[in-house]
């Protein structure tokens, strides 16, 4: 019996393998960008945002480059690291590589609560841990660490849900509960949670009766609305207007929208000089522009939050009518940059272009294989439904606004490294399987 307990507590430690793993790589990553270093362009809101509630002052309710404000979680997280460090850029990011090591952690619940088996969920996290994609997101002031964390912790009451009809109201709360965070750390989360809702409600009414199933449901929107419902209503105090986390999505609509932004997804750059300049007139002067124009056709900055939104959505819809082949080009481009394998080819050396490649193309490729051996069992099978319905939600979130590798990465990269792993598994009990018979039969006829 002890001998049983301590093979059990040795797989339990085991997963501190892939979490420090993935920790050690988010810190290497962080050590080659540079520890101190702040250049991605959005930074600056959050740093802003986070010395509003360490002073306790308004919230800014306008990005340095764009006519929007931020939504609050992660400011807020930044903030919490600076209540115990204060202003320290490494702190904030060595406080994001342990969420990508927690991130880890999730990867491996989330397996062996589906399989009930150390093997595959081991590796599963071991592949999490080294995913160049996951782990580089923490180099910088990036909301992804922080969303793929809270999407993971979703992702595990999803699976508890679905497999414990004891516990359900308490699962589906905790899965509202973490997608009305994650949706404050990035909106598109609510689109996800909003369109699983429904499916979970098919996939539950069929093993529980139909009010208990609807009561989840429920349960799980009430999960969400209680995450939310605070900051927006700090926003209708505020600002006197019903907004439910931020006004960003129908200006991101519009620049998503704009014809000359096919270049992004078809156009061949010189070099890095001349792709940075390109983003700098998008994000730039052609946002300058338009501003003028809306102020002498709108009085734009006369307009409450709300009815900037609408101008926003009005204009966007007018950049879609303009050319329907280009818009539709468009769209494609970014569902082909969204799920691509490749980094930009400008902005990275092709060595780190190559690996990172060759590495994506592999867990895509084991995924599939992994979520047809899922499959063969009924919550497996529940949850690969889910996960497709969560991956085609988020791409077409994404089509509609911007669709580049790094808006991928939380909702898709955690979970076909799971795969890869339940994959990898499989293969290697298969071949080992294989190994013993021939060494078996071998013995019997030496016999």
């Amino acid at each position: 019996m002890n001998n049983l307990n301590q093979k059990f507590s040795q797989k339990n430690l085991a997963v501190l393998i892939p979490v420090l793993i993935g920790i050690a790589c988010a810190m290497v990553a962080i050590w080659a960008f540079g520890f101190h270093v702040v250049d991605f362009g959005d930074a600056n809101d959050y740093i802003a945002a986070a010395k509003s509630f360490l002073n306790g002052q308004p919230y800014p309710r306008r990005s340095e480059f764009h006519p929007m404000f931020r939504p609050p979680l992660y400011p807020l997280f930044i903030a919490a690291v600076w209540k115990i460090f204060p202003y320290s850029v490494v702190a904030v990011k060595v406080a994001q590589a342990l969420l990508h090591g927690a991130t880890c952690f999730l990867v491996y619940r989330i397996t062996y609560e589906l399989l009930k088996k150390h093997v595959p969920a081991f590796l599963a996290a071991l592949i999490c841990s080294v995913h160049p994609l996951l782990a580089a997101h923490t180099v910088g002031f990036f909301t992804e660490p922080l969303h793929t964390f809270l999407l993971a912790v979703a992702t595990l009451y999803i699976v508890k849900l679905l497999k414990d009809d004891k516990a359900l109201y308490l699962n589906a709360a905790l899965v509202g509960l973490a997608y009305g965070l994650a949706t404050l750390c990035r909106p598109s989360a609510l689109g996800v949670a909003v369109c699983l809702v429904p499916v979970i409600y098919l996939l539950k009414v069929k093993v529980v009766q139909r009010t208990r199933a609807l009561i989840v449901s429920g349960v799980l929107l009430a999960g969400m609305f209680v995450a939310i419902a605070p900051w927006t209503i700090y926003n209708y105090r505020t600002t006197g207007e019903f907004i439910i986390v931020n006004d960003g999505f129908s200006y991101n609509f519009w620049l998503g929208s704009l014809p000359e932004t096919i270049r992004l997804y078809e156009g061949e750059f010189k070099d890095a000089e001349d792709n940075q300049r390109f983003a700098n007139y998008i994000w730039g002067e052609v946002q300058r522009e338009k501003l003028k124009e809306l102020e002498r056709t709108d009085n734009y900055s006369s307009l409450k939050i709300n009815e900037r939104e609408k101008v926003w959505r009005r204009e966007a819809i007018k950049n879609l009518r303009q050319d329907y082949s280009i818009t539709a080009r468009i769209m494609l481009g970014k569902i082909k940059t969204f799920w691509t394998p490749f980094l930009n080819r400008h902005a990275y050396n092709w060595k780190i272009v190559a690996i990172v490649a060759i590495f994506v193309i592999s867990v895509y490729l084991l995924s599939i294989y992994g979520a047809y051996i899922l499959s063969r069992d009924q919550t497996g099978r529940d949850f690969v439904i889910l996960l497709a319905v969560s991956f085609v939600v988020a791409t077409l979130i994404h089509v509609l606004i911007m669709g580049f590798v790094r808006y991928r990465a939380p909702y898709v990269d955690p979970y076909v490294s799971m795969l890869a792993g339940i994959a990898l598994w499989r293969i290697g009990e298969k071949f080992f399987s294989k190994k013993s018979l021939t060494a078996e039969a071998r013995a019997s006829v030496s016999a």
